[in-house]
């Protein structure tokens, strides 16, 4: 059965590559379906009954539910689907039917990143809908090339596994597989999902059709490779631009030796995939330098999560990264793709900041990340349960700190002058900048809520950083 999949997708492969006409399917004695196309094709195209290829397949009934009752059902879906007729589809969908309140799955899954436009996940038949009458606009159309497997799912539901061929006004012909769920009794769709896969698979549960499907995708590296363009901070201690965020701190870069136990340790990465998307996700980890990818662990070389209308989704990664270098975690969704670059130092947080690394800091704030930003500074992640920030440090020099016509200044000892600007609205430190004489500290508050901080948090930090005498940093050291 695979090796007749594989023939029959290949064969498709080459006639949608060679032409864009109108397909008509009509059944052979052997079951399998044969392309028939006009040179000329017609002007105006009348829409006919669909001519389903006869199932070569074993078929496992399902109480008194007939093939033909089967086949019935399905060419109704895909008669109303490629119709537009978004009544005749809201009725084989049984929208407004007491049970189409339950969750379902309608997904169509595109492998190019041009069509993610044309793709689809949803959880309602309603959404379903929508799509399909925005797709009417392009004369979306599916025809069934073979049946490749039906059987029963639960009580009086079959589920029929095809390739079909999907065609459009905005694409050529691509083929895929789906798999459809459908009521005998009642005559209703429950759920379909479609995506383009490899030609030898054939997935065994509708999960296991999104993750292949997502997987034909390729990996996407950024054009820009050098220096590492590292991810902009989002939120705490994430970066990305959603809906997928990797837990890094805000520069998007890991001290491998402060997150691994051994050499031969994995590093973990945690990731959050926001509320607001509830389709399925793939993740995948490759070097940027060579595009090679990197196993995520017992998960292998990717981790598919499946849809799910719970909240906020979260995994940890378990890749080894002890090589240093630029990383990407591509993450792919039904209709989007999304990257994420971090970048892997091979030095420990100590070996930049050896003075923050004993030290007992203000509001919670702690080291999450350090690495040199240019011959003479260094720059800290810091990231508290009120407060984000970002701290620099460089080489001190003549003349006094300053930020502009808004600072405050004061002294917080005889060598150390402190000056610092007050948040537009809550009014603590948003940005300070301090020389003890021998460095200068810029601090950048990036996110804090109404009581993160204040101006005694500042000073305190201050002396804990630049005034080794100070007894709570002595004692600190010594526990």
């Amino acid at each position: 059965m695979r090796r007749s999949l594989a023939l029959l997708l290949v064969g498709v492969l080459v006639i949608a590559a060679c032409r864009n006409l109108p397909v008509t399917l009509v059944a052979t004695p052997t079951g399998l379906a044969t392309p028939v196309s006009t040179v000329t094709p017609e002007p105006e195209v009348t829409r006919t009954t669909l001519v389903l290829p006869t199932p070569s397949v074993t078929v496992q009934w399902v109480g008194t539910c007939s093939l033909a009752r089967v086949l019935e059902v399905y060419r109704s879906f895909l008669q109303a689907l490629n119709d537009g007729d978004l009544p005749a589809l809201r009725a084989v969908l049984g929208i407004g039917m007491e049970s189409a309140a339950e969750s379902r799955w309608f997904a169509v899954i595109p492998r190019e990143s041009e069509l993610f436009g044309t793709g689809l996940f949803t959880e309602r038949p309603e959404g379903f809908l929508d799509w399909v009458s925005q797709r009417s606009s392009q004369h979306e159309r599916w025809n069934v090339l073979e049946f490749v497997q039906i059987e029963p799912s639960s009580g009086s539901r079959v589920v029929v596994t095809a390739a079909l061929l999907r065609e459009a006004d905005d694409f050529i012909a691509k083929p895929f597989l789906s798999r459809i769920e459908l009521d005998c009794d009642t005559g209703v769709v429950r759920s379909m999902v479609a995506g383009a896969v490899g030609a030898d698979t054939l997935p065994t549960s509708p999960s296991a059709l999104l993750a292949e499907a997502l997987a034909q995708r390729s990996l996407r590296p950024p054009e820009v490779k050098e220096p590492c363009p590292r991810s902009s901070w989002a939120f705490g201690n994430a970066v990305g631009e959603g809906p997928v965020y990797l837990a890094v701190g805000p520069d998007a870069v890991v001290n491998v030796p402060d997150h691994a136990t051994g050499s031969t340790e994995p590093v973990p990465l945690d990731v959050v995939v926001s509320a607001s998307e509830r389709g399925p996700v793939l993740l995948r980890l490759f070097a940027l330098a060579d595009e090679t990818p990197v196993p995520l662990g017992r998960n292998g070389s990717a981790l598919f999560l499946e849809p799910s209308g719970a909240g906020e989704r979260s995994t940890t990664l378990s890749p080894m990264l002890q090589q240093a270098g630029c990383y990407v975690l591509q993450a792919d969704g039904a209709t989007w793709q999304q990257s994420i670059v971090f970048e892997t130092i091979a030095e420990p947080l100590a070996a930049f900041v050896p003075q923050l690394v004993n030290v007992a800091l203000p509001v919670d704030l702690r080291l999450v990340s350090a690495w040199r930003d240019g011959p003479d500074t260094v720059r800290v992640g810091l990231v508290g349960s009120t407060l984000v920030a970002r701290l620099s440090i460089g080489v001190g020099g003549p003349g006094g700190p300053t930020l502009g016509v808004e600072q405050r200044c004061e002294r917080i000892a005889e060598r150390i002058d402190l000056c610092w600007v007050p948040h537009p609205v809550w009014g603590w430190p948003q940005a300070a900048v301090w020389d003890d004489g021998m460095r200068r500290y810029q601090l950048v508050v990036l996110a804090g809520n109404r009581d993160a901080w204040s101006e005694d948090d500042l000073r305190t930090l201050v002396r804990r950083l630049s005034l080794p005498e100070d007894p709570a940093r002595v004692l600190q050291s010594r526990g």
